[in-house]
């Protein structure tokens, strides 16, 4: 994370989640969504397939695992057939594995990219995977808004991983493009803090679930988070929403009773 925190460039987002994901993973690639296609950006840890790697297109139509994962804007695992995935894929990316996984990258609720990774000789971890992917998503829509407040331009080129357009409405004026910044960032520490908790704190977590206590068995992580959010968005921007609460809530199965009744509840 705190590598990612160094990029200056969505094409740097691209290759830091690629590195990020071999330690949790196999060989990895990342496509982008073009409409109704996959486009190759770039691949880690395939051997060389039949077909080259940066010449490859496929339509959705032919890869149903890639279209189940867009259209629902979660992580799907599939098998690695020509029938789930697309022979141009199979052909390009020979793999050992049987199984492989679909990490999407969403962006303003649209899914611009996506992290496919197989197992390799390593087990794959599927919920650090999707914290990377989250995480690189809402630093490409950081660094893309950053870009429009900065650069009024009228100039048609946009900011894009290898031509994923990542950045809308150029004639936003730039104090709102900077509140959607401050917006996207308190969004991502929001997830990224509390998927720290889900992976780093599984047995408390699970016994808070269990007790109907998510708070008093996470109580310092979670306090340490609702200040930090205070600090650095609240007090920035009181009308930002309170992200980190909604993320929470999610920690509970959407059932804001089982994080117990210590629960201070929303910072708003």
């Amino acid at each position: 994370m705190r590598r990612l925190r160094l990029c200056r460039s969505t094409e740097e987002v691209a290759t830091w989640l690629l590195d990020s994901s071999g330690s949790f993973a196999g060989p990895a690639a990342l496509f982008e969504v073009t409409g109704s296609r996959l486009k190759a950006v770039r691949s880690r840890g395939f051997s060389n397939g039949a077909e080259p790697f940066d010449e490859l297109e496929a339509p959705l139509d032919e890869a149903p695992a890639f279209a189940h994962s867009i259209q629902e804007r979660e992580p799907v695992v599939a098998i690695g057939t020509p029938a789930e995935i697309s022979s141009r894929i199979v052909k390009a990316l020979p793999q050992a594995g049987d199984k492989v996984y679909l990490f999407p990258m969403v962006i303003r609720e649209k899914v611009v990219a996506i992290l496919y990774v197989t197992p390799g000789e390593r087990q794959t971890d599927s919920a650090a995977l999707e914290l990377l992917t989250g995480a690189a998503a809402c630093a490409a829509q950081i660094l893309a808004s950053e870009e429009s407040a900065a650069v009024r331009p009228a100039d048609p080129e946009l900011v894009a991983i290898q031509g994923v357009d990542m950045r809308a409405n150029v004639s936003v004026p730039a104090a709102e493009i900077r509140r959607q910044a401050l917006e996207a960032r308190a969004r991502w520490f929001a997830r990224t803090e509390v998927a720290r908790m889900r992976l780093t704190n599984r047995k408390a977590l699970e016994q808070g679930r269990v007790q109907r206590n998510i708070y008093s068995a996470l109580r310092p992580q979670i306090e340490a988070a609702r200040r930090t959010y205070r600090q650095d968005y609240l007090a920035v921007s009181p009308v930002i929403a309170d992200y980190l609460h909604r993320e929470l809530v999610s920690l509970a199965y959407d059932d804001a009773n089982l994080l117990g009744p210590e629960y201070p509840g929303s910072l708003n």
